[in-house]
């Protein structure tokens, strides 16, 4: 017999397109807005963004693991972008709020799912989240097909549609959902779980939203090394100054020249970034001249 302790968690694996959103905003101060963004976050595809990591060397996924990449195309200048990553958030009409047939005392929302409907593609909703109008929230425990049915009232709850699970084809969806019961001490004072026709968002508690700040700049620790320690030549006879990488390969070229007076007196060095770089400069063939 086993004395181990035993986790309960586990990573959840996602599919993008349907269970996460991506926002970003860009400043290029902390201080400054962007005239394209003015404060405003921009959408991101999810499912090109979010690629699921595999094991090294197979095609075995790594459960609850997902590298973020980032499109070129909008995250190209300098300053600081806020990307936040969160479930995706569908709004959806309430289609009623009833009971079991057989069990009265078994309260629930009634949606629509279907191809034509904001819950496209999602066919279970248990563990998702309600957030309704009033600010009010509720997680789903059961998520089951339904078809609706007149019965005559007789047992104190008023509604004569109600509904019966069935196992067959169906859009509409019986969910109970935690708490929809009265507690002990208030028998009569029901938690609100919505009424018909209210429009509530519904997420996904797969994951829990992260907010990552991300800083471009044009130099990183490594780039800034090379420029202080890095290995340099200076070329007397054009005038270029080349820094060179660790592995040797040029970095940064700057002219450098004297200004001088009219009687040839020198004035000013001057060191100036070389736009067009003189890859004669190479670090092996003149150390190996």
């Amino acid at each position: 017999m086993s004395s181990g302790t035993f986790g309960s968690i586990r990573p959840a694996n996602i599919d993008p397109s349907k269970d996460a959103e991506i926002f970003y905003t860009y400043r290029p101060t902390r201080s400054t807005e962007d005239g394209d963004f003015n404060g405003a976050y921009k959408t991101l595809d999810a499912n090109q963004c979010l690629i699921q990591s595999h094991v090294y060397g197979s095609n075995t996924l790594v459960d609850g693991v997902y590298d973020v990449r980032l499109p070129l195309d909008k995250f190209n200048k300098k300053g600081f972008y806020t990307l936040y990553i969160t479930p995706k958030k569908h709004s959806v009409t309430i289609c009623d709020v009833s009971v079991l047939v057989s069990y009265p005392d078994v309260k629930g929302i009634v949606f629509q799912l279907g191809a034509d409907t904001e819950l496209s593609g999602i066919s279970d909703l248990t563990g998702y989240r309600i957030d309704f109008s009033n600010g009010e929230s509720r997680l789903i425990k059961s998520c089951n097909k339904c078809a609706p049915m007149s019965v005559s009232v007789g047992d104190g709850y008023p509604k004569a549609v109600r509904y019966n699970l069935v196992a067959g084809d169906s859009n509409f969806y019986f969910c109970t959902v935690t708490p929809s019961a009265a507690p002990s001490f208030k028998p009569n004072a029901y938690p609100y779980i919505g009424v018909p026709g209210e429009v509530v968002d519904i997420s996904n508690t797969l994951f829990t939203p992260k907010m990552i700040e991300i800083e471009m700049v044009d130099h990183d620790a490594d780039t800034i090394s090379y420029m202080l320690e890095g290995d340099q030549i200076r070329d007397r006879d054009n005038g270029i100054i080349t820094t060179y990488n660790e592995e040797n390969e040029i970095y940064q070229q700057y002219d450098y020249y004297t200004i001088k007076s009219k009687l040839g007196v020198p004035l000013y060095d001057v060191k100036k970034n070389r736009e067009n770089i003189d890859f004669t400069q190479s670090h092996d063939d003149i150390i190996n001249m």
